[in-house]
C-alpha cells in the first residue's frame, strides 16, 4: 500500500472517529440538558377566593400543585399547572383543595403549560378514600382538560394521584415499627431543603447478604412508589413463616422516600434542585442519591455486608412492568433469582407484571446496584390507573416470590 493510501486511510478513520465523538458528546450534552433544570416555575402557597361565585381554591396543603386560577364564566375556572422545573417529563401532576359556600355543580378547567393531561382526576373528602372523576372534555392538544364536579362547604381534595406527603410516609412507618422493634430507623442525610433522609434497617450483625429497598424517587409515581412499595414491605417485614425466615438470612435496608422534597411541592419529576434522581446513579450530584451511595458503600466495605439484590419502586403510564438485566449481563453475570422470581410470579398469572430489558450502562438505580456491587436488581414499575387491590396483591405476591427465590438461591 502507498503513503498515498496510508494516508487517505487514516483520513477516512479520523474523519469517522471526530464523527462518532461529536456524536457521543452531542449525546452527552442532550442528556444532560435532560438532566438540568433549566427554568423554575415555583407556585404561591394561597388561597385563591372568587367572591362573585362563592368559590375558593387552596394550595397551602403539603404534596399539593396549583399555580393560578383564572374565572372563565360564572362557577366555570381555569386552574394552571406548571411544572416546578423544565425540561420534564409528562408527569403532569396537580393537587388542591376547592369549597364553595353553597353546594351546587361547577366546571373546572386543567390547563397544563407544559405536556399534556396525564392522570384521570381523583376526589377525597378525607384523603382516604378516592374516587376517579368521568366525563373529561379535551382540547387543545390535550393539554386542557374539562370536567363538572359537585362542590360544597366540606372541603373537596383533587389530584392527579392520591395526596401523599412526607409527613404521611413517616407517619405511616412510625406505626408499622411500633409492633415491630426488630426495625431501626436511622436518618442518613439531609435532602437539599434539609429535610432527613430515612433509612429503617432490619438487621442482624452476623447476617452479610442484604436487600436494599428505594421508593419514591419521583413525586407523582403514588401507585408504585407509596402503595406497591408499603405493601411489598410490608411482606417482608411481617408475620408470616416465610418473611420471619426470609429476616434470619438476610438484612433489609430500606429507603421509603428518597424525594421529600419533590413529594411536599407537589413536583412533576425532580427533586428540590431540579434534578431527575433516578438520573443521578452515575454522578452522584445531589444529597439524595449521595446519601444511598455512601450509606450502602459503608456497609458493603466497612462493615463487610453483601449486596444481593435490589428494588427501585415505580410508576409507569404503561405499567406495571419490571425492568430487569439485558440478556448479555443477566449471562454473564449467571443471575439466578430474577428468573426465579419471574417463574415463581407465574404461578399466579392474572396479576403478575411483564418484564422488560434495559441496558446497563444509563444512570439508574437499579443498574447502580448491578454494575457497583454485581447485585441482581429491578425497577418495580406499577401503572398510572390500575386498581390499587391489584396493586397492593401484586406487591405482596412479588415479595413472596422474591424472599423465596432469594432463599432458594441462597441454599444451593
Amino acid at each position: 500500500m502507498t503513503i498515498r493510501s496510508h494516508l487517505n486511510v487514516f483520513s477516512r478513520l479520523f474523519s469517522i472517529g471526530a464523527a462518532m465523538l461529536l456524536l457521543s458528546l452531542s449525546s452527552l450534552a442532550y442528556a444532560q440538558k435532560l438532566d438540568q433544570p433549566q427554568k423554575q416555575t415555583q407556585q404561591q402557597r394561597d388561597v385563591y377566593s372568587f367572591a362573585q361565585d362563592g368559590l375558593y381554591f387552596s394550595n397551602q396543603a403539603k404534596g399539593t400543585r396549583l399555580n393560578k386560577v383564572t374565572r372563565l364564566a360564572q362557577d366555570h375556572y381555569q386552574m394552571t399547572i406548571s411544572s416546578a422545573f423544565v425540561p420534564t417529563n409528562t408527569s403532569s401532576f396537580f393537587a388542591f383543595q376547592l369549597w364553595s359556600l353553597t353546594s351546587k355543580k361547577v366546571k373546572l378547567s386543567l390547563k397544563y403549560t407544559e405536556h399534556k393531561h396525564r392522570y384521570v382526576p381523583k376526589f377525597s373528602v378525607d384523603r382516604r378514600q378516592w374516587q376517579p372523576i368521568s366525563g373529561l372534555i379535551m382540547s387543545e392538544g390535550d393539554t386542557v382538560a374539562t370536567f363538572d364536579v359537585d362542590v360544597s362547604p366540606t372541603k373537596l381534595w383533587l389530584a392527579a394521584q392520591e395526596i401523599e406527603s412526607a409527613q404521611d410516609t413517616y407517619d405511616w412507618l412510625d406505626a408499622l415499627m411500633a409492633g415491630k422493634p426488630f426495625l431501626k430507623k436511622q436518618a442518613v442525610g439531609k435532602s437539599v431543603q434539609g429535610q432527613d433522609l430515612w433509612m429503617v434497617a432490619a438487621e442482624q450483625e452476623k447476617v452479610k447478604p442484604s436487600l436494599v429497598l428505594i421508593a419514591r424517587q419521583h413525586p407523582p409515581e403514588i401507585p408504585g412508589g407509596t402503595f406497591a412499595f408499603k405493601a411489598f414491605y410490608e411482606e417482608v417485614v411481617g408475620n408470616s413463616e416465610l418473611a420471619q425466615l426470609f429476616r434470619t438470612a438476610f438484612n433489609i435496608y430500606t429507603f421509603p422516600l428518597l424525594n421529600p422534597d419533590g413529594a411536599d411541592g407537589g413536583f412533576w419529576r425532580h427533586n428540590a434542585n431540579g434534578f431527575d434522581l433516578n438520573r443521578d446513579w452515575q454522578a452522584f450530584s445531589q444529597p439524595e442519591t449521595r446519601a444511598v451511595r455512601d450509606f450502602v458503600t459503608q456497609k458493603v466495605a466497612k462493615e463487610g455486608k453483601q449486596l444481593v439484590f435490589g428494588v427501585d419502586f415505580h410508576t409507569s403510564f404503561n405499567g406495571p412492568y419490571l425492568l430487569i438485566l439485558n440478556e448479555q449481563n443477566e449471562a454473564n453475570a449467571n443471575t439466578a433469582i430474577i428468573p426465579q422470581v419471574i417463574k415463581n410470579a407465574q404461578q399466579n398469572a392474572p396479576i403478575m407484571a411483564q418484564y422488560r430489558r434495559r441496558e446497563q450502562n444509563l444512570p439508574y438505580c437499579y443498574n447502580w446496584f448491578f454494575n457497583e456491587f454485581g447485585a441482581e436488581a429491578v425497577t418495580y414499575e406499577e401503572g398510572d390507573e390500575t386498581d390499587r387491590r391489584v396493586i397492593y396483591a401484586r406487591a405482596k405476591l412479588y415479595a413472596q416470590s422474591l424472599m423465596k427465590a432469594m432463599l432458594s438461591e441462597q441454599a444451593r
